[in-house]
Order: structure tokens, then C-alpha cells, then sequence
């Protein structure tokens, strides 16, 4: 963790990028499974085994970094006794005793769910902190942020370009501040850092 930040911007941020990662895992495999060549899939007979119809890797890893979203989540609900996200309760495939991955959605969908549970998440980034700090939550935290890492070295996302553009100051506050949101599907408004203005 660097130490120019505090405990709650280091782990905010790294949250922030989970649902883009997830959408970005998803959508490799979509476009994986709309490239594939069926024809060419031998299912049975001959010696060459059959293969899958998609790229399973990104497929489990949002699997795997959906699930351990799901927990982390779970435990946070726990130890503040706050009523977890919709997604957390019921937004997931579910094993036998404890949750396998993400239910059979579109890309924007499984986006919408692991946003929901960051969003809940950040909005209890003062008792995660405090929970992180007198060691309730034990190395969950940093086991999440090195999972999110691990998928963004494994499957890197081509961010939006910004370019900084303020011809004018903020017409709320004045100040020349505003930057670009982003969603799912590229630039969704602007906000000002300086006054929190949002259009």
C-alpha cells in the first residue's frame, strides 16, 4: 500500500475497478464465443478432445473475482450488521455451500450487480477501515485488492482516453475542476472534484 494514501483511497480505488474488470472478463468471452468457429469442434470421435465453444479463463476469473466480491461483501455485513446489495444475497450461482460465480448473464448485467455491491461497499468505507484496522476483517481486504490486480495484469482493459478540456470554470463553484465520469458504455456525464457538482 503506498503511503501517500490513506487506507480507505488505497482500497476505494482498487474496488472502484472491479466491475470494469468483471465487464471486461465477460466481454472477451462473448466475443470469444461469437468468433469461435463451431464447425470445426470435433465432439466426438477422433483423438483430438472436444473443445469449449468460449475462453474459459476470463469466464472463471469473473467468476472467481465476482465470488470473492460476494464475500467480502457477506463478511462487511456481517460485523455492521447493515443489510447487504440484492446481488449479494441472491445475484449469483450458488454451490452447495457457498456461491460458485456469477448466474448466467449478459456483460452489462454481471457490471450492474458488482457495481451495486462496490457502490454499498464505499458507502461503508468508514467502518471498513475502522473493521480493517482492528483486524476483524483479517487479510480479506488486501486478498481482495491483490485478486483485483492479478485480473487486470491477466486481462488488461483499454481505458477511455481523457483529456482534461475546461474552457470554463465550474459554474457552481467557479473552479476548474470537472472531470469525466465514465460507465459501462463510455463517457455517462462530468463532475466537479472541487464542489461535487454532478451533470
Amino acid at each position: 500500500m503506498s503511503t501517500d494514501r490513506t487506507w480507505a483511497e488505497w482500497f476505494r480505488w482498487h474496488l472502484d475497478q472491479a466491475p470494469f474488470q468483471i465487464l471486461h472478463m465477460r466481454e472477451l468471452v462473448e466475443t470469444t464465443v461469437r468468433a469461435q468457429d463451431t464447425e470445426a469442434v470435433r465432439v466426438s470421435g477422433g483423438s483430438n478432445p472436444a473443445r469449449l465453444p468460449y475462453n474459459a479463463d476470463p469466464a472463471d476469473d469473473a467468476d472467481a473475482l465476482y465470488v470473492e466480491l460476494v464475500l467480502f461483501a457477506r463478511e462487511v455485513s456481517e460485523h455492521t450488521g447493515i443489510l447487504a446489495p440484492a446481488p449479494v444475497r441472491n445475484g449469483l450461482w450458488q454451490g452447495a455451500s457457498e456461491p460458485q460465480g456469477l448466474p448466467v448473464c449478459r456483460p452489462d448485467q454481471a457490471f450492474a450487480w458488482a457495481g451495486e455491491i462496490r457502490t454499498w461497499l464505499t458507502n461503508q468505507i468508514s467502518d471498513l477501515e475502522q473493521l480493517a484496522h482492528d483486524g476483524k476483517l483479517g487479510d480479506a481486504p488486501e486478498h481482495l485488492v491483490d485478486t483485483i490486480r492479478e485480473m487486470r495484469r491477466h486481462y488488461p482493459r483499454a481505458e477511455p482516453k481523457f483529456k482534461a478540456y475546461r474552457p470554463r470554470p465550474c459554474p457552481t463553484c467557479g473552479e476548474r475542476t470537472i472531470r469525466a465520469l465514465w460507465g459501462p458504455h463510455g463517457l455517462k456525464g462530468a463532475t466537479c472534484d472541487h464542489c461535487g457538482e454532478t451533470w
